[in-house]
C-alpha cells in the first residue's frame, strides 16, 4: 500500500510501504490506543471520550479476527477514528500548542526590554551601565576591523555617538526607574552595533519551533529521539523574516499537521529544505523535502525505522542518521541506535555507511568535504563519557577521530559545526542524560585531539553538564568573555563568522555537575559572540532550535564515492588496512620484535533486545563486567620485524585489534574500533594513537608493503562467537575437573569449586538460561566497581553477594576493570603487557604448570586465552539466540518488534529498501 500524502495530511494516516496485513492493522490499533493512553495521563482528555475510542479500536480488532476479509474496511474505519481523535485534539477538550499570534512592534520592544533587564539581573546600577558601555565600544572596535565593515560603518558611528551622549548622563542619573531607562537606551544603541556586523548579511532564518520531546527517555542522548517512543507533537517548521521578536513567521507545513520535527537543513542554493518529521500516529520519523516558499512538499523515505538529521551533500545527494541497521544501544535496550546512511537526492539507493553499534549523531559538512559527527562507543571502556567528534568521507571511508576519544569531560560533544575561516569547530558539551543542558565550546585541532589540549569553553559560566569541569577547567576561548544574565543551557549553535553565531539559549538555573533535570524553560534564539554579547532575535511558542540563515552557502568540494558497493545478494569485497609501525609511541614499554601477530576481533551488532534492562543496564546481558557485545576472533596476521602490517579485512564490520606475542598472549589492546568499506585501502598509526601525532607514512621500504596483503589466519575453532560455557568451562572441566569437581578431592573442591552451577536471575529469561553461573563469577571477580561487596541488579530484582572476595581463585582470570573505582572512569590508553592474558594469574598458572603440575597447552590454552582476551564475556551469539523473544502486549505496539531468538543478522552493506532486509 503506497503512502497517500493527502490522506496523511487530512487524517494522520500511517501507511507503510508494505502491503496491508493483519499484523500491520493490529500495529495501528496499538499505536492509536497508546496515543490515547498518553493523552489520558496528561489529564486533558475526557474519560468518557477515551473509553469510547478505546472500545471502538478494540471492536475493530475483534472484527478483523472474526472476519479476516473485513481487513480493508476495518482499516478505513480506523483511519476515520483517528481523524475523529485528531479533530478532538483541536477543541477545548484537548488543548494543544496555541496558534502563533503576531507580535506587535510594541510587544517586541517589551520583550527586548525584559531580556536586557534579565541580562543585568534586574539590578541596574551606574557601574553596570558603565560596564555595558565598555562592552559596546569593544564590540564596535572588533566589528570595525572586520572585512566589509565599511559598508555598515555609518550605522555604527551613529550608535556610538548615542552611547557617548548617554554616557555623560550617568553621573546625573539616580533612582531605579531612571537608571533602567538609561540602561535600556544604551542597550538599544548597542543592538544597532551588534546587527551592523558584516557577517549578519541575512534577514531570514530557518528554524523549528518545537516542544520538548515526551518519550520514555526524554533526557537520554539517544532515547529522546526514538520515534516509536515519541508521544507528543506540536512542532513547526518555520522561516522568520526580520531579526527581531516581531519577525514575520512563515509556517512551511500545513497548520493542521500534527507532527514532531527534528533538525532541518538548507540546500546550498537556499531553495529547498530537507527535514525529518513524525506525524502523531506514525511509529517513526521520515525524511521530507519542501521548497522555501512552502510548495512542493514531498516525502523522501518511508519505513518503520527512524530517519533523522538529514543534510545535503555537495554532490547533490543526502546523508542522514537512521535506525535501519536494526541495532539497539547496548546499555539502553529500549533504544534503537542511530547510524549514518547516505542516499540519492530523492531518497532512493540508501546505503548504510556506519560500522558502529552505538549511535552516530548529527552529521555536518566540513569545508574540506568531509563529514563531522558525534560517535558514541565503548569498546573495552565505560559505557558513558565517550561521545567524541569523528570525521569520515560521505561514502563511509576513512573514519578518523577528530577530538575526544579518550576524554572524560565534556561528557558528550555534539551539534558540531565549522567556524568559518578558522579551521576550528564549535560544539555543545552536553550530558549523557541531560540532552537539553549544554555549554558551548571550541575545538582547535592544531593544538591537540584529547583533553586538555585543543579544547576551549565559550560560556565559561556554565560547567560541562553531568561530568562537571576538570581541574583546572578548560580555558575560556575569549579573554574578553563576560556573563550577562543567568542562562542555564545552550543548544544548536550556528557559526556565521569567526566570532559570531546564532544559538538557542535557555534562561534559568545553570548546569551542575549532576545528572538529570526534569523541568526546562524554553529555548529562544539569540545572536551572540565569543565575548558574551547577546541580542534576542526570536522567542516562539516552544523551543526555537536549529536556526540557520536562509541564504546561499559555499559548496564544499564533493568527494567521490569510492566504495565498491555490492549488488543485492552479492558478497561485499574486502578492504585492506596497513600500519608502518605498530610500535610507534610504545617503544619504551614494548621492545621491538616482541609482537608477532595482530589479532583481529569483530564485535557483532546488537540486533536483539529484551526491551528491558534485564541485568545492570543490559538486556539481555553478555558480560557482568560491562554492557559488552558479542565478540568473535576472526584470526591473526603476521607483524613484520620492522613492525609493519598489511592485511585484508572484511568490510562493513566493527573491528578492533590486539598485539600478540609468539605464544598468542595479548600485549596491547586497541580500546576502540575501526573498519573499512568495500574495496577501501587505509592506513593507521596502529593500536596506540597518541594525542595529535601524525601517522608515520607507510614507506615503500616497509616489509609488509613489499608483499600482497596478508589473509587472516582463522583460529583453530573458526570465527565463532566467544562465550564462557563454550570456551573456558570445557577447558577447566578437562584439565582441572578431576580435583575441583565431583567428590574425588573434597578439599580442593571446597577451596575452589569449578563445577558449572547456579546462575543469577535475569528479567525475562528462563531459569535454565540464567547467566553468570559459577565458577564464572569467582574467576572474573569484582571487576565492576571493585570494592562493592555485591552485584547490583536492576531495581526490581534483588542484589546478590555470590562471591566472597577472600575466596581462593577470585579474579584470577585477569579481566580488565572497565569502570574504575569511585567513578574515575577508565578511558585512558593502557601500557603494553599490563592486562588480560599477558598478566592473567589463571593463564600464567596453567601455562607454567605451577599448580599441581597441571599444564595446559595447544588449542585448549589458546581457547582459554581467547576467552580472557575477549574480556571474559559470558554469552556469545549461540547463547543469546537460546533466549525466547519478548512476549506481551507491551511489545506489540512497536512497528519493529523486538526479538532475541529470532533477531535478524543484518548485512549493512546490502542495498536498503523501505524496510531493511535481514539476511
Amino acid at each position: 500500500m503506497k503512502y497517500n500524502m493527502c490522506i496523511a495530511f487530512l487524517m494522520g494516516a500511517m501507511v507503510s510501504g508494505a502491503e496491508l496485513t493483519p499484523q500491520r492493522f493490529n500495529d495501528e490499533v496499538d499505536w492509536t490506543k497508546n496515543s490515547l493512553l498518553k493523552e489520558t495521563r496528561k489529564e486533558v482528555f475526557p474519560k468518557e471520550k477515551h473509553a469510547k475510542f478505546m472500545q471502538q479500536a478494540d471492536a475493530l480488532r475483534k472484527q478483523v479476527e472474526q472476519n479476516p476479509e473485513s481487513l480493508q474496511a476495518a482499516y478505513d474505519q480506523l483511519q476515520q477514528l483517528k481523524a475523529e481523535i485528531k479533530a478532538l485534539r483541536n477543541t477545548d477538550f484537548f488543548p494543544s500548542i496555541p496558534a502563533m499570534r503576531p507580535v506587535s512592534k510594541t510587544d517586541a520592544e517589551k520583550l527586548l526590554k525584559a531580556d536586557w533587564l534579565f541580562q543585568a539581573n534586574h539590578q541596574v546600577t551606574s557601574a553596570r551601565i558603565a560596564q555595558e558601555i565598555g562592552w559596546a565600544k569593544q564590540l564596535a572596535t572588533r566589528i570595525d576591523s572586520m572585512k566589509g565593515a565599511d559598508k555598515t560603518a555609518e550605522a555604527r558611528t551613529a550608535a556610538l555617538k548615542k552611547i557617548e551622549k548617554l554616557e555623560r548622563e550617568i553621573p546625573k542619573t539616580s533612582g531605579k526607574d531612571k537608571l533602567e531607562e538609561l540602561y535600556i537606551d544604551i542597550r538599544r544603541a548597542k543592538r544597532e552595533i551588534m546587527f551592523s556586523n558584516p557577517t549578519v548579511d541575512f534577514d531570514r532564518i530557518l528554524l523549528i519551533d518545537s516542544p520538548h520531546p515526551e518519550t520514555v527517555h526524554s533526557n537520554h542522548e539517544s532515547g529522546h529521539r526514538n520515534g516509536s517512543q515519541q508521544f507528543n507533537s506540536g512542532s513547526k517548521l518555520q522561516i522568520i523574516s526580520g531579526l527581531n521578536p516581531n519577525a514575520v513567521v512563515q509556517n512551511l507545513l500545513p497548520d493542521d499537521l500534527d507532527t514532531y520535527i527534528w533538525r532541518p537543513d538548507l540546500s546550498y542554493d537556499a531553495e529547498k529544505i530537507i527535514f525529518s518529521k513524525k506525524d502523531h500516529f506514525d511509529p517513526s520519523f521520515k525524511l521530507f523535502e519542501v521548497n522555501v516558499d512552502g510548495s512542493g512538499l514531498k516525502q523522501l523515505t518511508n519505513s518503520d525505522y527512524d530517519d533523522l538529521d538529514p543534510i545535503y551533500l555537495p554532490d547533490g545527494n543526502i546523508l542522514f542518521s537512521t535506525t535501519r541497521a536494526h541495532t539497539y544501544v547496548r546499555c539502553l535496550p529500549t533504544s534503537p541506535a542511530f547510524v549514518l546512511a547516505r542516499a540519492d537526492a530523492d531518497g532512493k539507493n540508501i546505503r548504510i555507511i556506519s560500522r558502529n553499534n552505538e549511535p552516530d549523531y548529527l552529521p555536518a559538512m566540513m569545508p574540506d568535504g568531509s563529514v563531522i559527527y558525534t560517535r558514541w562507543e565503548y569498546t573495552e571502556r565505560p559505557l558513558w563519557r565517550l561521545q567524541g567528534l569523528w570525521t569520515m568521507n560521505p561514502d563511509g571511508t576513512n573514519p578518523q577521530i577528530y577530538w575526544g576519544n579518550r576524554t572524560f569531560t565534556p561528557d558528550m560533544l555534539i551539534e558540531a559545526r565549522p567556524i568559518p575561516g578558522t579551521g576550528k569547530v564549535m560544539f555543545v558539551g552536553q550530558g549523557h542524560h541531560r540532552v537539553f543542558s549544554g555549554s558551548l565550546g571550541v575545538i582547535n585541532l592544531s593544538e591537540g585531539r584529547e583533553h586538555p589540549d585543543g579544547i576551549y569553553k565559550i560560556t565559561s559560566d556554565l560547567v560541562w553538564p553531568e561530568t562537571g569541569d576538570p581541574k583546572p577547567p578548560h580555558p575560556t576561548y575569549s579573554p574578553n568573555y563576560h556573563v550577562s544574565g543567568s542562562y542555564g543551557a545552550y543548544k544548536t549553535p550556528y557559526p556565521i563568522g569567526e566570532n559570531d553565531f546564532l544559538v538557542s539559549v535557555r534562561s534559568g538555573p545553570g548546569n551542575s555537575g549532576g545528572n538529570r533535570v526534569s523541568v526546562y524553560n524554553p529555548f529562544s534564539l539569540y545572536l551572540m559572540d565569543m565575548d558574551g554579547n547577546r541580542e534576542l532575535i526570536y522567542r516562539g511558542n516552544n523551543n526555537i532550535l536549529y536556526a540557520m540563515p536562509l541564504k546561499p552557502r559555499p559548496v564544499p568540494p564533493a568527494r567521490a564515492d569510492t566504495v565498491d558497493w555490492p549488488k543485492k545478494g552479492e558478497p561485499a569485497k574486502d578492504g585492506v588496512l596497513y600500519s608502518a609501525d605498530v610500535y610507534e609511541g610504545i617503544e619504551k614499554d614494548l621492545p621491538r620484535g616482541t609482537a608477532k601477530y595482530l589479532r583481529i576481533l569483530e564485535m557483532d551488532a546488537k540486533t536483539y533486545t529484551s526491551m528491558v534492562k534485564s541485568f545492570r543496564h543490559s538486556g539481555p546481558a553478555v558480560s557482568i563486567i560491562q554492557e559488552d557485545g558479542v565478540k568473535r576472533i576472526l584470526g591473526t596476521v603476521p607483524v613484520e620485524e620492522d613492525g609493519s602490517v598489511h592485511f585484508k579485512v572484511p568490510s562493513g564490520k566493527a573491528l578492533h585489534f590486539q598485539l600478540l606475542d609468539k605464544d598468542y598472549r595479548c600485549l596491547q589492546i586497541m580500546r576502540s574500533f575501526t573498519g573499512v568499506m568495500p574495496g577501501e585501502t587505509r592506513g593507521c598509526t596502529g593500536c596506540h594513537e597518541q594525542d595529535n601525532r601524525t601517522p608515520v607514512a607507510f614507506q615503500a621500504a616497509s616489509t609488509a608493503l613489499r608483499r600482497a596483503p596478508s589473509e587472516i589466519t582463522p583460529p583453530p575453532w573458526g570465527p565463532v562467537s566467544i562465550s564462557y560455557e563454550r570456551f573456558a568451562q570445557p577447558v577447566l572441566d578437562k584439565h582441572c575437573g578431576s580435583c575441583h569437581q565431583g567428590d574425588k578431592n573434597p578439599k580442593a573442591r571446597k577451596a575452589l569449586d569449578l563445577t558449572l552451577r547456579g546462575g543469577l536471575p535475569e528479567l525475562g529469561v528462563p531459569k535454565e538460561l540464567w547467566p553468570f553461573k559459577q565458577p564464572y563469577l569467582t574467576l572474573v571477580g569484582p571487576t565492576w566497581f571493585k570494592g562493592r561487596h555485591e552485584i547490583k541488579n536492576v531495581k526490581s530484582m534483588p542484589s546478590y553477594s555470590p562471591v566472597k572476595y577472600d575466596t581462593p581463585g577470585t579474579g584470577i582470570a585477569g579481566a580488565l576493570q572497565v569502570e574504575a573505582d569511585n567513578g574515575n572512569f577508565n578511558v585512558r590508553l593502557l601500557k603494553p603487557r599490563t592486562v588480560l592474558s599477558y598478566t592473567s594469574p589463571l593463564i600464567k598458572m596453567v601455562r607454567e604448570g605451577t599448580h599441581k603440575n597441571v599444564k595446559i597447552e595447544g588449542d585448549d590454552l589458546r581457547r582459554l586465552m581467547a576467552w580472557v582476551d575477549a574480556n571474559c564475556v559470558y554469552r556469545g551469539d549461540k547463547e543469546i539466540r537460546m533466549i525466547p523473544d519478548p512476549v506481551g502486549p507491551e511489545f506489540d505496539r512497536f512497528a519493529v518488534r523486538p526479538t532475541i531468538k529470532n533477531a535478524p543478522v543484518i548485512d549493512r552493506l546490502q542495498p536498503v529498501t523501505d524496510n531493511i532486509d535481514g539476511k
